[in-house]
Formats: structure tokens, C-alpha cells, sequence
């Protein structure tokens, strides 16, 4: 690979740093000296430290702290994340996969977003915490507006979702159960969380548990459903999935930055030393495409095998959900793909609709119809 030697950390004005370099990235999402806290931001951003304040729940949440109480909610949701808990709601997953797309193909097409995607990935996250199923249409609208760029309607639905969350909890400490709740409810009665951190922790898992993953495999979708070659090949070596999986994380990057992260000391990174204080932005998707560190950056390889990307970050604040958000893609893909190729998008790539938030984005609708795909047979 050629050294090209881009520019890889940048001062933006005003002690702000935005960071698109890869080895850049890796390094200052390991550093400790690095935190996640807004209230550390207060002297020199106390702009940015409202505004996180505004935008994130009126709870705590593990993505906005340091040290040992990161650890202490990271190990709070860390057993419900393991194959030996995830694995039953994925297989069930699996089957309501086939008969959801077997009914849209009965109706001759459909939404694969809205009546493919989002309900798969968001069901098993419901279950996982415990969340009945009467109840999780509300809770998916609090939790998409909980994370709209509007700070009125952010704060709305993270309210509402914090709300609820807040009884469900009180509910399961009277019940019991093995749910993530039922066990969040256990820890605040031994004292282990507070009640804020209990709240926080469901909500953040709520939200980060459906939306990056509905991102990544909506937009996954669209790129495949533009790449009939792909598909092709995808569905006569059905085991190269999971590699092809990550180069999509790679290429895609659902999650386009980190949250701000306030330096505590002064922090070199290469020929640059990032001042005490100082605000810094890591832009994922510039390094998962550095030139740098991945040869032809922009281009969607299939047979590429250093896929090492940063799309669940890296260092202390790694995606605790990562290996199921991985599994969950590659179970949904698996489905589509063999009768990807009957369906046609509905109306030109360019006359998409995107639904945007604060962190993602995704089409809001890929409507498709059903196509004979079988060969013409002449007499």
C-alpha cells in the first residue's frame, strides 16, 4: 500500500478537534485521558455539554461516563449480551424472518424496511429486556423521536420512553424474571445502580439495540439489491456472509461519529497535541475510508480480507451489543439474499427518502415489487 500521509486530525476553532484519520481514531478511543462525561466539557464547551445533556436521556447513561461506573453498567447489560442469551430470540428471529418474507412475497411486494427490517431487529431487543409485546409500538415511536436532531422532540420521546421504563422496572422488582429488566430492577433493590442507572441503561439499550443495526441492514440492503453481481455471487457461496458482512460495516459505516469527547490532559496524537480541554469528534466513516489504512477506501470489495473497520468503535467504549448486532445482520441477509433477486426497488434510487437522526441514517421505505426472475422458456 502507497503512503499517502493525509491529514488526519484537524483544528476546527475554539479548542474543537475533529479526527478522520484510522490510526488517529484507534488511538484516541483507547486513551483514557479521553472522556465520554459532558460535565467534563463544561469550562471550555459548555454548549456542547447542554446540548448532550438535552439530547441524551434525562437518566444515566454508560455512554456518558468514565472509569470504574462505565465498567459497573457495562457489566450490568454484559451477561444479557452473550450468545447463551441472545441465541434462542435469533433463532426465532430466523423463522419470523421466512414468513415475513414469505407473506410480502405473497402480496406480490412490500416494504422490506418497514415490514421486514425494523420489526425483526427490533423484537429481539423487546425481548431481550422484557418489554410485552402490547406495548412496543409506543415504545418504538418514543425511541425514534429520542433521537431526532429537534432537542423538543428528542427530549419528548426520551421523557416518555424513560417514563415507561421506570414502571416496567418497578414491575419487575415485584415480579421477578430473567429479563434484562428483571435484572436491572435486582440490582437497583441490591444497590448495585441507582434508579437512574437503571433507567438509563434500559433506554440505552432500547435504542442503540435496534437503531444501528436497522440502519446498517436497510442501507446493506439497497446496496445489495444495486449490485446484482454481489448477490450472485453471495447466494452460490452462502458462507462467504459473514466476511462480506463486515466489508459492508466497513463501507457503510452505520454510525457516522463518536460521541464528544473532552481531553483531560493534553493528548499528542501523531504531530499534533490536542490541548487540555479540548473537544474532539472522531468521524467513523472518513476512518473506515482512509487511504491510509485500507487500499482503494471507496470501493466495496468483496473478497477484501483486512476488514478490521471501526464502525462499533474501539477501546473502553467498544459496542457492548456489537457481536449481536453482527449475528442478527448476518441472519436477516441470509434470509433475503436467495430471493433478493425477484425484487425490484418500486421507484429510482435517486427518489429514496431517508429518515436522519442524530447519529444514522436509512431509507425510510425500500418498497419493492415481486418479479418472475425465471429464465423465458421458448418451444
Amino acid at each position: 500500500m502507497s503512503v499517502r500521509h493525509i491529514e488526519s486530525v484537524h483544528e476546527l476553532a475554539d479548542n474543537r478537534y475533529l479526527v478522520t484519520g484510522y490510526e488517529a481514531a484507534i488511538q484516541l478511543l483507547a486513551d483514557r485521558r479521553m472522556s465520554n462525561d459532558p460535565a467534563n466539557g463544561t469550562d471550555l464547551h459548555s454548549d456542547i455539554a447542554a446540548r448532550s445533556a438535552v439530547n441524551q436521556r434525562h437518566s444515566t447513561s454508560m455512554q456518558m461516563c468514565d472509569g470504574a461506573r462505565h465498567t459497573r453498567l457495562r457489566r450490568a447489560v454484559a451477561p444479557t449480551l452473550t450468545p447463551r442469551r441472545y441465541d434462542a430470540p435469533v433463532e426465532r428471529m430466523r423463522a419470523r424472518a421466512t414468513d415475513l418474507l414469505d407473506a410480502l412475497f405473497g402480496r406480490g411486494g412490500g416494504d422490506l424496511v418497514g415490514e421486514f427490517v425494523l420489526p425483526l431487529v427490533f423484537s429481539v431487543i423487546c425481548e431481550l429486556l422484557g418489554v410485552p409485546e402490547a406495548d412496543r409500538d409506543r415504545v418504538l415511536a418514543w425511541a425514534e423521536d429520542s433521537t431526532m436532531p429537534d432537542p423538543e422532540v428528542s427530549s419528548a420521546g426520551a421523557a416518555a420512553l424513560d417514563t415507561y421504563l421506570a414502571a416496567l422496572l418497578a414491575t419487575r422488582a415485584e415480579q421477578h424474571g430473567d429479563d434484562l429488566c428483571g435484572e436491572l430492577a435486582a440490582a437497583t433493590a441490591a444497590g448495585r445502580l441507582s434508579a437512574a442507572e437503571a433507567v438509563g441503561t434500559a433506554a440505552l439499550m432500547i435504542v442503540a439495540g435496534y437503531e444501528t443495526t436497522v440502519s446498517f441492514v436497510s442501507t446493506a440492503t439497497l446496496t445489495l439489491l444495486m449490485a446484482p453481481r454481489l448477490q450472485c455471487a453471495l447466494a452460490r457461496r452462502p458462507e462467504s456472509l459473514p466476511s462480506v458482512v463486515e466489508e459492508l460495516f466497513r463501507y457503510l459505516t452505520p454510525t457516522a461519529g463518536t460521541w464528544t469527547r473532552f481531553a483531560m490532559d493534553d493528548v499528542s496524537v501523531g504531530d499534533v497535541v490536542i490541548p487540555a480541554g479540548s473537544a474532539v469528534v472522531v468521524d467513523l466513516v472518513a476512518a473506515n475510508r482512509d487511504p491510509d489504512r485500507f487500499d482503494h477506501p471507496d470501493r466495496l470489495d468483496p473478497s477484501r480480507t483486512d476488514t478490521k473497520h471501526l464502525s462499533f468503535g474501539h477501546g473502553p467504549h467498544y459496542c457492548p451489543g456489537a457481536t449481536l448486532a453482527r449475528k442478527q445482520a448476518q441472519v436477516i441477509l441470509g434470509v433475503l439474499l436467495p430471493r433478493l433477486s425477484e425484487l425490484r426497488l418500486t421507484v429510482p434510487v435517486t427518489e429514496l427518502r431517508w429518515h436522519r437522526n442524530r447519529f444514522s441514517k436509512r431509507p425510510r421505505a425500500l418498497r419493492t415489487t415481486v418479479i418472475d426472475s425465471r429464465p423465458e422458456v421458448i418451444a
